[in-house]
């Protein structure tokens, strides 16, 4: 394969000079040791200058293909560029236009990474810490608010250029006016972390490993920062690098979270570095990532690779392995993501060794209910609490979830706290009690397979099986399987939506419809597509948290446009519950399908110590509203056996959604705080001063009643409708 490693050493390739100037760049000896590692593993090596003649110079090199005009090689992209305030976005800019894969960050990752401000926003929007800052524009702006010492730097540097330790207002002073006047660019000032530092290196893409960490030793210097001369090796007391650092695995798990979280929210790729700081009471703070960690021989990333049983050759050829999976995938469109080259093996023409991932995997025995328990050193253990037959007696899952989320999700979202109760059983689904049809589907259950609650919708029952068992599922009676609900004739079923005109919306739900493979769901399609009167057809899923790489199948995406085709609207109603379970490929999926025109609406449970908080909600329906998913439902959790332990009483949950309002845009705004009871959907409006829970009929099985608002008196810790005084207790007022 052809290889092009570009780096920037001749800042004269420009048309003029006209912007602030790039100080960094790759030394001769670094780039040369990655030129030997890729032709040394039997690749075409070329260098070229990352300038305005880089793509006349590429396309010589490398020609596409003449029939095919797929790209003719890669480019190992090490360059910082030449000037300017985004000058990591340049050379992949180039690239992203000519239409060359490269390696690295997008020009979007660099350029968000790059501006430390932009970073720290990210960072905050999806809950990572990082110190407090303020950003000084002009030299007579007071900066107030921080306490000393302070760290003051440009806006838009990297390898601690222009950085001052500051020890009170005359230094800062003079460090921001240096900034200002020197670097051409805002100033970001911060307060200092007193304690350690650590350096994070992430490999990869989907999924993301995580390197060893390296700890910094300051060998007791006034100053416990890296500074420009330490980076470069150039200074006489340059701090030790200890890899692996020596940290307690809860600690090491949290750092590793965060850097991930950190790279996902500024859209990184391949690797990059995250530097944190641990305070003295243990608490991490995030500074920055760099969205190019350097490959040179001394730097934090190399060591950690090492340390993790790359050579530097293996190294290089896994940077090159994981961005070539990111551009060209595997073979097969439904296949499962592929599986790299081991550390330290010799690199192949095709560079991927693609072997297939089981869409679920069965984490525990079934006859098991596993919790939680602290051992010895604070070690996590599992017990036995429960036997099969009680099990089946309390209608309780056994614990199933796909390798997908417990390894991009779970481990890597920075949430593992409160996504693990999702699930992960607990004792507390023995000791719940509940029913299990809570919103009268048995009564509205027309033949089977099919209920028809609501005029306009009918709900196809497809399959009993999910990917995953949510621990708070609300058909439990039927998830999991064999269930005697699941439709089998659908052509009754079609000759029953017929006969009812009313009904413009087919909803298949179940389990999920999407564990069926897509033949499976033409063949539900054939039967409902010819109704005339349908207008929509809605696929109800958690197939975009659990498994996304689901959606890789062509032949699923010709399925939406067959329902295109046919005048009617595809829509996909996902479950997401927390902003940590929107993964870089469900983002990329809903992005594809929605340009064949495909409609995403979400729903989400409000669950207890899960999301009942109104930033991470917040955050969630924000995130939700950039990908292009409506939020339209947050439905209180209902009192289905073994579930209770889920429920949010009422009244913190109306407080939860007032202030969740208060931190979206009215554009945001678009889900309603809803209870699925069996009289029908029940909106949750607010608590009054007459101490009475104030609701309204969004939907309702009598139609007069729809739109109605009601209330009744409030009674504390009450989770649902049927917890307040009944109407034989007390008077209902409309």
């Amino acid at each position: 394969m052809k290889i092009a490693v570009v780096r920037n050493r001749n800042m004269g390739g420009v048309v003029s000079r006209f912007g602030q100037p790039c100080p960094e760049t790759y030394g001769r000896r670094s780039v040369q040791m990655v030129i030997d590692a890729v032709r040394a593993s039997g690749h075409t090596v070329a260098f070229f200058e990352g300038d305005k003649r880089l793509i006349a110079n590429l396309e010589k090199f490398m020609p596409p293909d003449p029939h095919t005009r797929q790209p003719g090689g890669m480019v190992l992209n090490l360059s910082y560029g030449i000037q300017g305030d985004c000058r990591y976005a340049h050379v992949p800019g180039m690239l992203e236009m000519a239409g060359i894969p490269y390696t690295g960050s997008s020009p979007l990752g660099h350029a968000l990474a790059l501006d430390k401000v932009v970073t720290k926003v990210l960072m905050e929007d999806v809950g990572v810490p990082t110190p407090n800052y303020r950003v000084v524009s002009s030299p007579n702006r007071k900066v107030e608010g921080l306490r000393f010492p302070l760290i003051v730097k440009p806006r838009h540097e990297s390898t601690s250029y222009g950085l001052h330790f500051v020890r009170d207002a005359d230094e800062l002073e003079k460090a921001v006016l240096e900034v200002l006047t020197q670097y051409q660019q805002d100033a970001l000032v911060e307060e200092y972390i007193e304690g350690r530092e650590v350096c994070v290196g992430l490999l990869g893409n989907d999924p993301v490993e995580f390197l060893p960490l390296v700890e910094l030793d300051f060998h007791g210097r006034d100053l416990h920062a890296l500074t420009w001369a330490d980076k470069y090796h150039k200074s006489p007391d340059e701090p030790e690098r200890i890899c692996p650092a020596p940290l307690c695995k809860d600690l090491a798990g949290r750092l590793c979270q965060m850097s991930l979280a950190t790279f996902r929210a500024c859209r990184c790729k391949d690797y990059a570095r995250v530097d944190i700081r641990i305070d003295q009471s243990g608490n991490p703070f995030v500074l920055e990532i760099n969205s190019m960690g350097s490959l040179g021989p001394g730097g934090a990333f190399v060591l950690a690779a090492e340390k993790a049983g790359y050579s530097f050759q293996a190294l290089i050829c896994r940077i090159l392995d994981v961005a070539y999976q990111r551009y060209f995938g595997s073979s097969k469109a439904a296949d499962a993501p592929a599986v790299l080259a081991e550390p330290g093996s010799p690199s192949h023409p095709g560079l991927i060794a693609v072997q297939p991932e089981p869409i679920e995997r069965q984490l525990l025995h079934p006859d098991l209910v596993t919790k939680s328990a602290q051992g010895a050193a604070g070690s996590t253990e599992s017990r036995c609490v429960s036997s099969r037959q009680q099990l089946i007696d309390n209608h309780i899952h056994p614990h199933k979830v796909t390798e997908f989320y417990e390894q991009q999700i779970l481990c890597r979202s920075g949430c593992y706290e409160q996504l693990k109760r999702i699930v992960e059983p607990s004792e507390a689904e023995l000791e719940s009690s509940g029913a299990l049809d809570t919103s009268g589907e048995h009564d509205n259950t027309k033949m089977k397979g099919l209920q028809h609650k609501y005029p306009q919708t009918a709900l196809l029952l497809v399959t009993d099986q999910c990917f995953s068992h949510c621990r708070f599922c609300f058909r439990k009676r039927l998830v999991g399987g064999p269930s005697r609900e699941v439709a089998q004739d659908y052509g009754n079923i079609s000759a029953y939506i017929k006969r009812h005109p009313e009904i413009t919306d087919v909803l298949l739900s179940g389990g999920d419809p999407f564990v069926l493979d897509t033949e499976q769901l033409q063949t539900v399609i054939d039967h409902v597509l010819p109704i005339p009167h349908l207008v929509s057809i809605r696929f109800g899923t958690r197939s975009l948290v659990y498994y996304p790489p689901r959606f890789r199948d062509k032949a699923l995406t010709d399925l939406f446009k067959r329902i295109r085709m046919a005048k009617k609207t595809p829509v996909i109603v996902t479950h997401i519950d927390h902003i940590g379970e929107v993964s870089e490929e469900s983002e990329l999926a809903v992005k594809r399908l929605r340009r064949f025109g495909v409609q995403f609406f979400n729903q989400t449970v409000l669950l207890k110590n899960v999301n009942d908080d109104s930033s991470v909600l917040a955050a969630t329906f924000r995130r939700l509203h950039t990908l292009g998913i409506r939020p339209y439902y947050l439905f209180q959790a209902r009192p289905v056996k073994g579930t209770l332990h889920f429920q949010v009483p009422l009244h913190r949950g109306v407080e939860i959604v007032h202030d969740v309002n208060r931190r979206l845009s009215g554009i945001e705004k678009t889900y309603r705080y809803i209870m699925a009871h069996y009289t029908g959907k029940i909106e949750v409006l607010d608590i009054g001063e007459d101490n009475r829970l104030y609701m309204r009929y969004h939907q309702s099985t009598d139609r007069r009643k729809i739109g109605m608002i009601f209330s009744r008196p409030h009674r504390e810790g009450a989770c649902w409708l049927d917890d307040l005084p009944c109407l034989s207790e007390v008077s209902e007022t409309v």
